[in-house]
């Protein structure tokens, strides 16, 4: 069964009634095939609330009505679940809580001599409870599904989401799932996501990457980063398995080993394309001594920036700029990474050779650098 109801299973279709489902918990905000929250800008919520208090349309909003729902599906218990609309209930949300304030160039059609410019909700409710009152009853176009086929919400979800194309893991998200849901916790408490990388997870980033690392660890072969590769290990491990949790057991083992040797938002971690490579660099080969190889990763760091930004033309290491390519040009292909992973090892090992193993001490006596090393490889 997958239908639109033609009755509304709520009191009231109003901006206030929506605001008290929000506030009695009774609308699961983020189901599994829900982006992430907090993705508009202050702009684009203030344009929205712009356009209710003037009475402008706005886009329907679709809610999967729950109530009905067998308990495989409605594992939140709750009425509702928003399948579009999510960034436009969060944005009233925020303005009804006194989050943001009106635009300083927002005009009241209705008296442009009334001014309302940088009123927060609250100030609205205090000296104008007649357009307060308005903005509470506005009607909105609310759509209820009712279904117990969670394809059939994801597949709606995604068209929707149409014009603004949803990216390779927000659609993957929507896939749900044992997988997808152990991910996001992860990732939400691992301190190398939430304190050592050093860029942003506003599209699902963070989890984009988690899967990558995923694959790394439950292949015996290295795959290619293709979205079809990275999709099948979501939808094969839609369910709970040892194979995975084994998988996922040793990624997040490997993760916290080498939490005390990044810093916070590390210089090093900042590219989501040089990570599987770090990560393979690191755990996927003989030795495991991850000081000494993170060490070598930020020389050999420097060292690429220095080939890149101040080694004259004629003296430029042409190993270090194909390195460089490949970390931009098919960085997720096999090839690729295999490559990048051999010109790594190659400089590790002359590095290792040079510095007698114990790098850092041999460093302060000798004051080599890898730019010496470089000279000295045939890499």
């Amino acid at each position: 069964m997958f239908e639109k109801i033609k009755y509304s299973p709520i009191k009231e279709n109003t901006t206030r009634n929506l605001f008290e489902l929000l506030c009695s918990d009774k609308i699961d905000i983020n189901p599994d095939y829900q982006r992430l929250g907090k993705i508009w800008s202050k702009e684009k919520k203030q344009l929205l609330i712009d356009s209710i208090l003037n009475d402008y349309d706005i886009p329907k909003i679709y809610f999967h009505y729950l109530a009905s729902s067998s308990r495989e599906i409605n594992n939140s218990n709750k009425l509702l679940a928003i399948i579009d609309g999510k960034q436009r209930i969060e944005a009233i949300q925020d303005f009804m809580t006194n989050k943001f304030k009106l635009s300083e160039n927002f005009v009241f059609i209705k008296d442009s001599s009334i001014n309302l410019k940088g009123f927060t909700y609250q100030k609205l409710e205090d000296e104008y409870p007649k357009i307060a009152f308005d903005f509470n009853n506005y009607i909105f176009d609310f759509v209820f599904i009712e279904t117990d086929e969670r394809d059939r919400i994801e597949e709606l979800f995604l068209r929707l989401n149409e014009g603004v194309p949803l990216n390779n893991a927000e659609r993957r998200k929507s896939y749900g799932g044992f997988l997808v849901n152990y991910s996001l916790h992860e990732i939400e408490i691992l301190s190398f996501f939430n304190s050592k990388i050093s860029f942003e997870n506003k599209r699902l980033e963070h989890f984009d990457l988690y899967t990558k690392l995923i694959l790394i660890e439950s292949e015996s072969d290295l795959k290619s980063f293709t979205k079809s590769n990275l999709d099948k290990i979501i939808k094969d491990n839609r369910t709970e398995n040892n194979q995975i949790l084994d998988s996922i057991t040793d990624l997040n083992r490997n993760l916290q080993s080498t939490t005390d040797l990044f810093s916070d938002k590390d210089e090093l971690l900042k590219s989501k394309s040089s990570i599987p490579l770090y990560y393979l660099f690191l755990f996927k080969q003989e030795d495991s001594d991850f000081s000494n190889r993170i060490y070598f990763l930020k020389e050999f760091d420097k060292l690429r920036k220095v080939n890149r930004k101040e080694t004259p033309h004629n003296k430029i290491n042409q190993v270090l700029i194909e390195f460089d390519r490949l970390n931009q040009q098919g960085a997720n292909q096999k090839k690729s990474l295999e490559k990048r992973l051999s010109i790594l090892s190659r400089y590790y090992e002359q590095f290792l050779l040079n510095q007698n193993i114990n790098i850092e001490t041999k460093i302060k006596e000798t004051g080599l650098n890898l730019k010496r090393f470089t000279e000295e490889t045939d890499v």
